[in-house]
């Protein structure tokens, strides 16, 4: 929003400010009551606005982004059931390996599909992938925590997105009403 915010007069970036942080913030309380992970929300808003709240963008962004949870998700099946190959190269690297292969793999899906199944083989799809390995912990104190992860992307994800839409219409429509008031 950074690129948008010089040419709107300081009133409609602090009505959008007000707006948008009390929705942040709504958000975050209903999120933290159920216990659950914020950041698979607040990646999908932040990912909206890097691509400067492009409606098509949405639909990758948010399919993209379940889909690079259902991959974290199955590179860890596949680390866990393959593991044991690479026990010669010792523990860490018996770990590591599964993983290398795994993010090789889909990386290349990625650059090869991308413009067959855009929606889902994305960079947003990456970007969720690699953000689930910071909460690695999370999965392994609970290995279905992932599924949590998926709702908030989801449902969560899809409500900010969706909030930020609605707050820039809401801004819009005030900015012609007083634009109409100062030419009358």
């Amino acid at each position: 929003m950074a690129e948008k915010a010089p040419g709107l007069p300081l009133s409609a970036r602090i009505i959008f400010g007000v707006l948008l942080v009390v929705e942040v913030l709504v958000v975050l309380f209903a999120l933290e009551a159920m216990h659950l992970a914020t950041w698979p929300a607040f990646v999908a808003m932040i990912l909206f606005f890097a691509v400067h709240e492009s409606k098509e963008e949405i639909s990758k962004i948010i399919l993209g982004g379940a889909f690079g949870i259902i991959n974290f998700f199955l590179c860890m099946l596949f680390t866990g059931s393959t593991a044991h190959y690479f026990i010669s190269l010792g523990k860490d690297l018996a770990t590591l390996a599964p993983v290398m292969i795994y993010v090789a793999v889909f990386v290349f899906l990625i650059v090869v599909l991308t413009e067959a199944i855009p929606w889902l083989f994305n960079s947003y799809a990456f970007m969720y992938f690699t953000v689930a390995f910071a909460d690695l912990a999370s999965f392994m104190a609970n290995n279905s925590v992932w599924i949590y992860w998926l709702a908030v992307e989801l449902i969560a994800g899809t409500l900010l997105i969706l909030g930020v839409l609605g707050v820039l219409k809401f801004l819009a429509s005030w900015a012609v009403k007083r634009a109409q008031k100062v030419s009358a």
